[in-house]
């Protein structure tokens, strides 16, 4: 199966962003055609208000091993959605804006 990184914002309403992500993933993962992973949940042990270098150094690091970037959200008010795609555009690793 496709490896699929799901991309979405997750400062402001970080709760509804978080619920958002989870009902994403929920579709696809049950849908069967690919598997879902999401930063958001990979690494919600880490602080929002930390180290945010770090964090995305991990993101980028899980982007790395994924077949496609699907970005969904307003993604354009979100830097790390920006990062992300500019990651994958650098790397060839096709992104499709749901």
């Amino acid at each position: 199966m496709k490896r699929v990184y799901i991309a979405h914002p997750l400062r402001g309403n970080v709760t509804e962003n978080i619920q958002q992500a989870t009902d994403i993933c929920l579709k696809y993962a049950r849908q069967g055609e690919v598997i879902p992973l999401s930063p958001l949940h990979a690494f919600q042990f880490l602080d929002i208000t930390g180290d945010q270098v770090k964090a995305m150094q991990m993101c980028f690091e899980l982007l790395a091993m994924c077949d496609e970037l699907w970005i969904h959200g307003p993604w354009w008010t979100s830097e790390g959605c920006q990062a992300e795609i500019c990651f994958a555009g650098c790397r060839d690793i096709p992104v499709r804006f749901k």
